[in-house]
């Protein structure tokens, strides 16, 4: 009588499961870290979620998603190495801004009165400061004096809102007109502020 060849479970599945699963009813079931027709390929966790493929044990996650199994929200540019990543948005580390963190940052934020250039205020005109939180003077006072609250206080010898007009000494005595800033006096004074009375020409000619 012919007899029937018998084969193992492990020969009946393709590469005997490479050692890596179980024969069953010539399939192979794969231990957790493998995965395959034949048990060869290493699997990668959470099957990659769906959300990319599987290479070597590691999954390479589509566009827009990150982490090891491709579970996470993916940040634009991986914030550029200036912030955390939370749920697809990047939260920026101090003094950077924008949706990738890629932009400086201005101290805050120019208290919304202009624009922030390379982390430097540009602000509108009546502001300034580094935050543009001081109220400016007008032509910065002419540089002859300090702007206090958005008023000039000028240095002596300047008056008006910009300090721009030079006064002269003690008013030239009532003796003289000012002319940017100086004293012309009248016939008969001299000075600084025309308060002296010029002295008679002791050697004039007689007439």
């Amino acid at each position: 009588a012919g007899g029937s060849c018998c084969t193992s479970e492990n020969e009946s599945c393709p590469g005997s499961c490479n050692k890596k699963g179980s024969c069953v009813n010539g399939q192979c079931v794969c231990n957790p870290e493998f995965n395959g027709p034949d048990c060869s390929k290493k699997a990668c966790p959470n099957d990659c979620k769906g959300r990319g493929r599987c290479e070597n044990g590691k999954c390479v996650c589509d566009s827009g998603f990150t982490g090891a199994d491709c579970s996470e929200m993916a940040c634009p540019n991986d914030c550029n190495g200036r912030g955390r990543c939370e749920n697809g948005k990047c939260v920026c580390d101090r003094g950077f801004t924008g949706a990738d963190c890629s932009e400086m940052a201005c101290p805050g934020n120019c208290n919304d009165r202009e624009r922030c250039v390379n982390g430097q205020c540009a602000c509108k005109e009546s502001f300034t400061g580094p935050d543009c939180s001081e109220a400016a003077c007008p032509g910065n006072c002419s540089n002859n004096g300090k702007c206090e609250n958005g008023k000039c206080l000028c240095s002596v010898g300047f008056i008006g809102p910009k300090c721009g007009t030079q006064v002269c000494p003690n008013k030239c005595s009532n003796r003289g007109n000012c002319m940017r800033g100086r004293c012309e006096c009248q016939r008969g004074f001299t000075g600084k502020d025309c308060s002296q009375c010029e002295k008679a020409n002791l050697y004039a000619p007689d007439v």
